[in-house]
């Protein structure tokens, strides 16, 4: 039993590393995937403000307010497509991240049971 409890400590300890791995990989996704998601928002609040001018303007001020706006969109437009594209790998990367702990978790777990086991029948 001692020696069962023991390999799954290893194992326990291989598969931490694995899974601190896994989750600062996640964690640079997340932290790239929010600041796109925030410079996307920001975006599409700068968009609303332009349209949002309640006093009037000269025929110049639309043309640049427009100018503006046109801008605006297709940057956030922009941003948004990344987004989308970053989605599917962002979730296998946060699956994977789960996964490992998960397993990291259950390792320890049956080592602990096992070591008690064996000290109940001594």
């Amino acid at each position: 039993m001692k020696k069962s409890a023991k390999q799954l400590e290893q194992l326990a300890r291989l598969a931490q590393i694995r899974s601190d791995t896994e989750l600062k990989r996640f964690a640079a996704f997340r932290a790239h995937v929010d600041a796109i998601a925030a410079q996307s928002a920001q975006m599409h609040e700068k968009l609303g403000v332009v349209y949002a001018r309640t006093e009037a303007f000269s025929l110049a001020e639309a043309r640049l307010a427009n100018q503006e706006a046109g801008r605006l969109a297709h940057g956030a437009a922009r941003l948004d497509a990344e987004l989308n594209r970053l989605r599917p790998g962002f979730d296998v990367a946060r699956l994977r991240a789960v996964r490992e702990f998960g397993r990291v978790q259950v390792l320890k777990k049956l080592a602990d049971e096992i070591r008690d086991a064996g000290r109940g029948r001594q």
